[in-house]
């Protein structure tokens, strides 16, 4: 498939995914400050201001509050945590590369699958010694 007609699908599937998003996601989402770029998916996104919503079961939105566009990626249901009340987005640092791996809110976990580049980086990452380190970002429950 040609790289033009990709793009094209690509933005056609975003624009479905930013309208449903909206409304699924009324009472589920999360808002947080990142203060670093960071990857989610296969999409390497700004430090910023975010707004991160389900429009699935199997997929979050993740939308950069400076009007930048939003992008989609896929997760899966991980369990439940104590968290009822409160917050937090876990990353993994390999490296200097920060990755987005689990959505914490309203007493869910939902994780976000690591690329195959990411996949890639973490062996290298073992090859060489060194572990990747955890970090939680707090966020607010919309």
């Amino acid at each position: 498939m040609n790289r033009r007609v990709f793009s094209i699908m690509a933005a056609v599937v975003l624009m479905t995914v930013t309208g449903a998003a909206s409304v699924y996601a009324q009472e589920r989402g999360v808002k947080a400050n990142i203060p670093f770029t960071f990857a989610a998916g296969d999409s390497m996104l700004p430090a910023g201001d975010y707004s991160l919503a389900p429009l699935s079961q199997n997929t979050w939105v993740i939308r950069n509050d400076e009007g930048r566009p939003a992008v989609a990626a896929l997760a899966r249901p991980n369990g439940t945590n104590e968290e009822r009340n409160s917050a937090k987005l876990v990353f993994v640092r390999c490296g200097d590369r920060y990755i987005l791996s689990e959505v914490r809110c309203i007493g869910q976990t939902t994780s976000i699958p690591a690329s195959k580049a990411e996949r890639a980086l973490e062996r290298e990452m073992a090859r060489n010694g060194s572990k990747p380190e955890t970090l939680y970002v707090l966020a607010s429950v919309r």
